[in-house]
Formats: structure tokens, sequence, C-alpha cells
């Protein structure tokens, strides 16, 4: 005797559950995924931070400053020498000065005026010199040393006594512009290795 089946279920089918299990069929047309969301604003690259060479000495800053200070002051003069020379002749008759002068050409107007240009042409070098100096361009170091040679040689030579003889004034500021001059000398030719990482091409 077979067994009967429970109660309120009904048999099943031997041909339903030998068949295989339908599975679903795929959408169509196929969705595709769906890109991620965008962010915005868009974030910017981040930029590497620049190559800092090395800081600038001590001692160019400081000659820098005083070979500005040293070419601002003779741009200065040249400036008034050349206003004298330019009127020369208008004040060579003068009664102050026609004692002391007397008969003087007007070509020697010409010549101071010459010796004035040439002053504030000096200056007006040293001071742009100086102000390439502290960016460590090494042209200017090299003009600047030259100036600052040509510089205390003038003041050594000031420091010689003429006819007159020379006033304790004098040779104090002798001094000062032969010391300022020869310690902007030692200071750009002792640091020639911060100008070359600086400056490599000039």
């Amino acid at each position: 005797m077979q067994p009967e089946p429970p109660t309120g279920q009904p048999p099943a089918d031997p041909a339903e559950a030998d068949a295989p299990q339908a599975q679903p069929s795929p959408a169509w047309p196929p969705v595709a995924p769906s890109p991620p969301a965008a962010q915005w604003p868009p974030t910017a690259p981040i930029a590497a931070p620049a190559a800092l060479g090395p800081p600038r000495p001590g001692a160019v800053t400081a000659a820098a400053i005083v070979l500005i200070i040293f070419g601002a002051v003779l741009g200065l003069i040249g400036l008034l020498v050349m206003l004298g020379g330019a009127m020369f002749s208008s004040i060579k008759d003068a009664p102050e000065l026609a004692g002391q002068l007397g008969q003087v050409s007007d070509a020697f107007g010409v010549f101071i005026l010459v010796i004035g240009a040439l002053m504030a042409a000096w200056g007006g070098l040293q001071v742009l010199a100086a102000i390439f100096v502290l960016r460590g361009r090494t042209w200017a170091r090299i003009t600047a040393m030259i100036l600052a040679i040509l510089g205390a040689l003038i003041g050594l030579a000031s420091i010689i006594p003429g006819e007159n003889g020379v006033t304790p004034t004098g040779v104090v500021i002798s001094l000062l512009i032969v010391g300022g001059h020869a310690f902007a000398i030692w200071a750009l030719a002792s640091q020639g290795r911060w100008f070359s990482a600086v400056s490599p091409a000039g």
C-alpha cells in the first residue's frame, strides 16, 4: 500500500518537479549604471609649492643698503653740481663771485656740468646695482664690487692732505666712505656661493 498525501495539500505533479525553474528575463534595453554625482564646484588641483632658494645672507643685505645710501647721496650731489654748471654762465658775473673766480670762460661751466652728470650717473648705477644685488643677480654683484672699489679709492685719495691740509670732519667722512665701501666689497666677494645658487645664469 502507498501512503496517502497529507490532508489539505494537493499531490505534487512529478512532471512539474522535474522541470527547470524559469529565470526572470533581463530588462530590455539594458539600463546603464548611473555615473557618480559630479562634485560642484570642481576642486582645482593643488599646485606644488615653488622651490625656494637659500635665504639671503645678512651681509649681502647690509652691503646693498650701504651702496644704496652712498649712491643716493652721490646722485644728489651730482644733480646739484649739474645745476651749478648749467647756471655758471649767469652767476659767474655776480659781485660775490667775480672777485673769487676772476675771468673764467663759459667752458668751465660745461666742464662742471659734465662732472655733475658723471656723478649723478655713477650714483644712479650704484643704486640700481644694489637693488639687483638684493635679488641675487650676478651681474649686479660684479658691477657693485667695481663701483665700491672705485668709491674706496676716491675716499682714500680724499684723505691725502692738500695745500690747505685736511679737517677732522673731512677725515671722518672720508673714513666712513672708505669703510663702507670696503665692507661692501668684502660682503659681495665672500658670498659668491649664494649668488651662484640664486641666479646660476647670471
